[in-house]
């Protein structure tokens, strides 16, 4: 892994352009999946449909088993272990395991989907986006966000 790390860490390096895109989307992504479900539960709301709880329970529910996983595996995150520069230059430290932004975009996505098949699809659009991030800026190794798809689809199938 940590010839992947590295590799990829020089390549953004090299081009900046990329760099700044990935940066941008590693930003931009998660608080657009925020927007997002925030407008989608108050239309939900609005038009007093049955469902509200269920669309707001199930990413909660795997928000607290991630933030609880966190909190007790406490993993380095791989810019910690391979010392490698950051892209937005801010020193992460711990809690790696598993990826909080990929779990919650995940299952809002998977929790969205069935009620509202376009917004569902956006948003698993960002899903992809930002679990593609997670790797490309060195914040989570693949076993991170492997675990947080896991946990997203277990809770989502319960």
């Amino acid at each position: 892994m940590k010839f992947f790390y590295e590799g990829i860490n020089k390549f953004m390096y090299k081009h900046p352009f990329i760099k700044s895109c990935v940066y941008f989307a590693s930003k931009f992504c998660p608080w657009m999946v925020a927007i997002f479900y925030s407008l989608f539960l108050l239309k939900i709301v609005i038009e007093s449909q049955t469902g509200f709880y269920l669309l707001f329970i199930k990413p909660f529910v795997v928000l607290l088993i991630t933030v609880l996983l966190r909190i007790l595996i406490d993993r380095p995150r791989p810019i910690q272990k391979y010392d490698l520069k950051p892209i937005d230059d801010k020193k992460r430290i711990g809690h790696s395991f598993p990826s909080i932004h990929t779990s919650l975009a995940i299952s809002i996505a998977l929790t969205v989907i069935a009620r509202g098949p376009n917004m569902g699809l956006l948003l698993s659009a960002l899903a992809i986006t930002i679990t593609c991030t997670r790797l490309l800026t060195g914040v989570h190794y693949l076993t991170d966000i492997l675990a947080s798809i896991l946990i997203a689809l277990a809770i989502y199938m319960i």
